[in-house]
């Protein structure tokens, strides 16, 4: 399991670095890989998930918006802030 945390780090600095911090879909700053073929399906030990072109690099809120039932805590706190400086 170790090899392949590892393994898939690297992989990720690595698309960050060539391809940049910025998101793929609004162009601001980035940290995110999204799959688009996702792992669910292929598995985490296929190949395609190390595959650079089944990759997109994506913002917070743009990889929010490919997974929308995922529960993000971040999220939550954002969208209550925001409700509270809007009053």
């Amino acid at each position: 399991m170790a090899n392949s945390t590892r393994r898939y780090r690297l992989f990720k600095a690595n698309i960050l670095k060539t391809r940049g911090k910025i998101c793929e879909c609004c162009h601001v700053y980035a940290k995110h890989l999204h799959h688009i073929i996702p792992v669910q399906e292929t598995g985490i030990h296929a190949e395609l998930v190390f595959e650079p072109a089944n990759i997109m690099i994506l913002c917070d809120d743009c990889h929010c918006l490919m997974h929308p039932a995922r529960r993000y805590p971040w999220l939550t706190l954002r969208i209550v802030r925001s409700h509270a400086l809007a009053r």
